[in-house]
This record gives structure tokens, sequence and C-alpha cells, in this order.
């Protein structure tokens, strides 16, 4: 009987170490969408949350957005919490750290509005650099806990996280696209 007991345990703990969240950003822009920040662009970054395997739904996770290299030389115009209701968008500090950020939803049985989507989109940065010198910029996350819901009624689990940070370049107006417009305008004139 304690043999049985044993192996029964430690299925469930590996189980539970088989469970994981994994925090990953996108990179967008303002202007064309490709990730890259040229001049008049800002950058939009999305942070998302998968969970494996799926559950009911994602619960919570309290964390701080860390610059790593350069996220400094811009300006957070927009940081947004996406979820609803028990949530904290956190403080802007200095370098453009945003801390103490709680990201947390009730359980679908207590919550109308509840978001079931895996991946779930959990928060939006939108940065502009102060100038469009050539540089990479990142940055990443410090999570305290990656907990999801295993029932409607509030029933959760806490997952191991599986973090990945953001990185994107600034970059000045493009010399070769400059360049290829004046050879396109010389080739015209020489037709003529």
């Amino acid at each position: 009987m304690k043999t049985t007991a044993l192996i029964v345990v430690a299925g469930m703990a590996a189980v539970a170490s088989a469970q994981t969240m994994t925090i990953s950003w996108m990179v967008s822009d303002t202007g064309n969408g490709d990730g890259i920040i040229e001049p008049g662009e800002s950058a939009l970054l999305s942070m998302w949350a998968h969970m494996d395997p799926e559950a009911t739904g994602f619960a919570g996770s309290i964390y701080d957005i860390l610059g790593t290299g350069n996220f400094d030389t811009g300006t957070v115009d927009v940081y947004d919490n996406l979820l609803d209701g028990l949530t904290d968008d956190g403080t802007l500090v200095a370098g453009n750290d945003i801390t103490g950020v709680e990201s947390f939803q009730l359980p679908p049985a207590f919550n109308g509005d509840f978001i079931a989507d895996n991946p779930i989109e959990l928060y939006n940065i939108t940065w502009t650099p102060n100038d469009y010198s050539g540089r990479t910029v990142s940055g990443g996350t410090n999570h305290i806990n990656f907990d999801v819901y295993t029932d409607s009624f509030g029933t959760s689990v806490p997952y191991t996280g599986d973090v990945s940070g953001f990185s994107f370049d600034v970059v000045p107006a493009p010399a070769s696209v400059a360049l290829l417009g004046l050879g396109g305008l010389v080739a015209v004139r020489r037709r003529r």
C-alpha cells in the first residue's frame, strides 16, 4: 500500500513539473510593422503567456519589466495591463523600468469577462526613441509567480515559468534605400 502511494505521489510530482507557462514578447512598430524602428516610428511591445498543458486559463502573475540594453534611450509613452479587475499597470521608474505589475483575473464562475485565450496577451508598451541613432534595445521580465486556473471556481496551481525577453533595432533612415531612390531618378532622366 505504501509503495502504491509513493508511486502516485511521484507521478503527481512529474505531472506538476511538466506544467509550464511560457512568457514571450512580440515586437512591432507604428509604421510598417516590421519591428525595426525607423525614423518617425515607435516600438509596440506585447507580452504573451502560453500555458502548457492547457488549463481553464490564466490566473495571475506579479512581475517587473526591466530594460537590459538601451531601454533608457527612449520614452515609454504607454504601459498598459490588459486584464480588467484585479490588475495594476505598475510604476514607471527611472530607466523606463516598470515595477510592481500585477496581472490577475477572477475565475470564470465569478468573472463574466474572463479571458480564456491560450496564449493570452497580458501587457502592452509603446516606446519611442529619443533619437534614431543605430542601436539594439532589449529588456525582459522578472516574475514572482505563474498561476493557472484548473477549474471554473478558482482552483489554481503554480506553473514553472519559461521567460524570454524582447529585443529590437533602432535604425537611422536607410541610406541604401535613399541611394536606390536617387539611382531611379537618374535612370529616368537618362531615358528622356
